[in-house]
């Protein structure tokens, strides 16, 4: 007679958790974009660029030696100025910028500097002959939109007037007393607008090309 084998005794299933790794990375993932998007809709703009300009730092873009020295300390000395809300003061990966739409610095196709601005300006040529900056080098560009605001008969293009503009401003902070090897001007004509010139139906945006036409002078530390 056959023996029947005596049934196994039952195990009790646990369930893989495996899957509770990944999902919570991804629930962590999740709070630091929350965390950086509410920080940046409730600062104001000279906190929003510090932000930015952490996140690259984090990204290896910058030395964290820069990230929490010269360039935060350069803006918020720049911030103390009261440069008035037509300075934009910033950072990226190569440093601090200042940047002035050129509304307020010329009159429409022209170069020359208006004299209501000449303050502002000397306030930041004061700020970069300053002995802790006054060994950085400074690159100041001229930016135009997408159209032709200048005659051409002065200015046949964009390049010739982004240039001349960006000159015009080294010239000035030059007799401020800035070392006049310091600087480097650069026409970027309208190749790097800060805004879109149209909208989605290719329909210009004044008020965009208004802001694209813009003098940034950026300090590289």
């Amino acid at each position: 007679m056959v023996k029947k084998k005596p049934p196994e005794p039952k195990h009790e299933e646990h369930a893989d958790e495996t899957w509770l790794i990944p999902y919570s990375d991804l629930l962590t993932l999740l709070l630091a974009l929350f965390i950086v998007l509410f920080a940046s809709s409730s600062l104001d703009k000279d906190k929003a660029a510090q932000i930015q300009y952490a996140l690259a730092a984090a990204f290896n873009a910058l030395g964290a030696d820069q990230l929490s020295g010269t360039v935060l300390n350069f803006m918020d000395e720049a911030k103390g100025l009261d440069l008035g809300e037509e300075v934009k003061i910033g950072a990226d990966s190569k440093g601090a910028t200042l940047e002035i739409t050129s509304i307020n610095l010329f009159d429409a196709g022209s170069t020359n500097i208006k004299p209501e601005i000449l303050p502002t300006l000397k306030k930041i040529a004061n700020l970069l002959s300053a002995p802790k900056y006054k060994r950085f080098r400074i690159i100041v560009e001229g930016h135009t939109d997408d159209t032709n605001e200048a005659d051409p008969r002065q200015f046949p293009s964009n390049w010739e007037l982004s240039g001349a503009r960006a000159g015009s401003v080294v010239r000035t902070l030059i007799h401020s007393g800035v070392a006049d090897k310091r600087f480097q001007a650069v026409g970027m004509a309208g190749i790097a607008p800060a805004y879109p010139n149209y909208n989605a139906y290719n329909e210009p945006i004044p008020e965009n090309r208004l802001r694209n036409r813009r003098v940034v002078i950026r300090i590289e530390f």
